[in-house]
């Protein structure tokens, strides 16, 4: 029992350390609900890079580096209702339908 408790500390104590190198918090937002409403990640910084998953309104995601051109490298935080937490950049996204939290 006792290394059990020990090994759940020790999850803990990583899981704030690598929570503490985390980017900015952003949700998705400014979409047009009459156009396609959602932000398309992408992976590369730019709209002719493949889309990866489309991101709809209030979607969370993390910064990952600097803006570039307008476009943001970001891990995806929750997507869909769905809470993903992912450490490594999942992709890139443009930075005019993000509202930071």
């Amino acid at each position: 029992m006792r290394s059990g408790v020990a090994g759940l500390g020790l999850a803990l104590t990583i899981a704030t350390a690598v929570h503490a190198y985390s980017g900015d918090g952003y949700a998705v937002c400014k979409l047009d609900p009459n156009g396609d409403n959602f932000l398309a990640l992408r992976t590369g910084p730019g709209s002719s890079n493949r889309m990866i998953m489309k991101l709809g309104p209030g979607d969370v995601v993390e910064s990952r580096g600097d803006v570039q051109n307008g476009w943001l490298a970001v891990a995806v935080q929750q997507t869909g209702g769905r809470t993903v937490l992912r450490d490594q950049p999942n992709g890139y996204v443009y930075t005019g339908y993000l509202c930071r939290l």
